[in-house]
């Protein structure tokens, strides 16, 4: 059991006090989950006091996790300009097999793939 800590408390109540500005717990809902978060002895206690709220992150650290997609953005359109130029200067020179064109697609869906799982973590999600 892992002892839950003042700060470790003061968070959930901030990230409890944001779900109730947003909407997502009514005022009796937000005192009561308050009260377990402030008795709370283990951060078991303090999860299941935010159980069923959607996870909120800082600011900062919502900014760099965007920045971060921004530039890896960018990175994956200049590999798949490069990708491209190469696949067309192999298929003029060698001709266009089809275990080459296997390997440029697979070679650009695992970046493709990896980027993707990245921008559905960053972007946020409209509540149901």
């Amino acid at each position: 059991m892992v002892l839950a800590g003042d700060r470790d408390r003061d968070q959930a109540v901030a990230a409890l006090r944001e779900n109730f500005l947003r909407g997502r717990l009514t005022l009796d809902e937000l005192s009561a989950r308050t009260e377990v978060v402030l008795r709370a002895r283990s951060l078991k206690e303090l999860r299941g006091a935010l159980a069923g709220l959607p996870r909120t992150m800082p600011f900062a650290q919502t900014a760099v996790r965007g920045g971060l997609a921004v530039l890896l953005t960018g990175v994956w359109l200049l590999f798949s300009f490069s990708l491209l130029v190469v696949l067309g200067l192999v298929a003029l020179i060698h001709g266009a097999s089809a275990a080459a064109l296997v390997a440029f697609v697979v070679v650009w869906l695992v970046p493709t793939y990896l980027l993707a799982r990245l921008w559905r973590g960053v972007l946020p999600r409209s509540p149901r």
